[in-house]
């Protein structure tokens, strides 16, 4: 029933179908995923998968992005992929009781590079990528929080939002995108015990790539199981862990919530501000606040105490190593934003988080669990409490870090980032502003080779 009724949305549904708003919002989220990508295409994981492109001779398909290679399509999507997620810098989707990852990162390597591949419009593009939202929120909200602690949430819906992307660039009919679900709930995968190391950007590419070949093989005529999501012993109950049946209920909710709404749109999307995961906004806002707010020095800090929700109190690098690992260390990213009054690019190296300055503001950091620890989860609230060797203390709460839908950033501040991004990826000013351009004015745009085009290379 949910299986059926989603791939018939996504067949019947067209460019003039979405409405302006999310035709703005799907420009503004495929510009941040550009601008995070060309950055990523910079980093250590980049050239090691780059490398695999070169070692794998293949069709000239889709282009790798910042590097002057083409592969096949599928290929060229793990490259992508695994870039865009290299700096934890790309978007993410989130409800009040839902954390579904990184959306865009999975989606839109596919999109870009099946849709190299076949020359598409830019409203094709635009059409197929928020399909593909589509599916892989409205999936990740059939099985909800229930999804077993330890899977990671981009790589198992990533495919499936990937594939429904791909699916309606290469015009599958109804049957053949239930086939293509099929396939993806066999290759979901990804586990989160690997989050700061170079697997983590992997399971974004891993899922896109393994979305265009589900698609690919379906289009071909490759079956699989009907009704994959809600059958017993299938997609939810193997990824919730549990073997009750999918209620006709739940199933009906959503397949009345298709486009309605659209949640590019509502809740809309997570456009981070720090080039760090999500659970470390909280404290580098506070820690920012503070020393806007107080004129704090940090070198006159004594003591700093950190409530975060019970299910980062085991979690997350409390000593990081890596600069990898300083993205998803709370307390490096807090420290770091008291130390330079800012969090960037440049920061989450393996000297920067090494440096004595940030060992020593870190060691004076107390961890303690803020709240009911049953209630909220890892994207509830954060507290930093900072007291001052005059005996002076100051709190901030920080409930939504800037970048959340209930604290967005600006267009402008969106552009911003991708202009910084470039930059750091060494593209002229002159090749941003044109990159720029296009992908927002991208629904005229008549062949997506004029963007990849000018992100092949610096």
């Amino acid at each position: 029933m949910f299986t059926e009724e989603l791939s018939r949305f996504i067949t019947g549904t067209g460019y003039k179908d979405l409405p302006r708003e999310v035709v703005d919002a799907a420009k503004m989220a495929i510009l941040d995923h550009v601008g995070v990508t060309l950055a990523g295409s910079r980093e250590p994981v980049a050239e090691i998968i780059n490398s695999l492109v070169k070692e794998n001779e293949a069709r000239t398909e889709a282009t790798v992005i910042g590097s002057g290679l083409k592969a096949s399509c599928a290929l060229a999507t793990l490259a992508n992929g695994t870039m865009a997620h290299a700096l934890d810098y790309d978007d993410c989707m989130d409800f009040p009781s839902v954390a579904l990852g990184h959306p865009t990162t999975a989606i839109f390597p596919a999109t870009l590079a099946v849709g190299e591949k076949l020359n598409s419009s830019g409203r094709e593009l635009i059409t197929a990528y928020c399909l593909g939202m589509e599916a892989y929120i409205k999936v990740g909200l059939l099985v909800g929080e229930a999804l077993q602690r330890g899977w990671v949430r981009t790589s198992v819906f990533g495919v499936i939002g990937a594939a429904a992307s791909v699916a309606k660039l290469l015009g599958l009919n109804e049957a053949n995108l239930i086939s293509c679900f099929g396939i993806t709930a066999s290759l979901a995968g990804g586990i989160s015990r690997n989050f700061g190391t170079m697997v983590n950007p992997l399971h974004a590419g891993n899922a896109a790539r393994n979305g265009v070949e589900a698609a690919l093989l379906a289009s071909k005529g490759f079956t699989s199981w009907r009704g994959i999501f809600e059958s017993p012993g299938g997609f939810c109950n193997i990824f919730s862990g549990s073997q009750d049946n999918i209620s006709e209920q739940a199933m009906d909710e959503l397949i009345n919530s298709l486009g309605n709404p659209w949640n590019i749109i509502s809740p809309g999307l997570m456009f981070k501000v720090y080039p760090c995961a999500h659970i470390s906004h909280f404290g580098v806002d506070a820690a920012l606040t503070l020393r806007r707010e107080h004129s704090i020095d940090w070198q006159q800090i004594s003591e700093i105490e950190f409530r975060v929700p019970q299910g980062l109190q085991g979690g997350s690098y409390r000593q990081p190593q890596t600069g990898l690992e300083g993205k998803f260390s709370p307390g490096y990213c807090l420290s770091r934003a008291f130390i330079n009054g800012s969090v960037r690019l440049r920061d989450f190296t393996d000297d920067k988080v090494n440096e004595p300055s940030i060992k020593q503001l870190m060691g004076k950091i107390n961890w303690s669990a803020l709240g009911d620890p049953t209630a909220g989860g890892i994207f509830s609230a954060q507290e930093v409490e900072v007291k001052l060797n005059d005996g002076s203390s100051y709190t901030c709460r920080i409930e939504h870090p800037r970048g959340e839908p209930e604290n967005p950033a600006s267009e402008e501040e969106i552009i911003c980032k991708f202009e910084d991004c470039s930059a750091y990826a060494q593209f002229n000013e002159k090749a941003a502003s044109q990159i720029k351009e296009l992908v927002l004015n991208l629904d005229e745009v008549k062949s997506v080779s004029q963007l990849t085009g000018l992100i092949g290379r610096p």
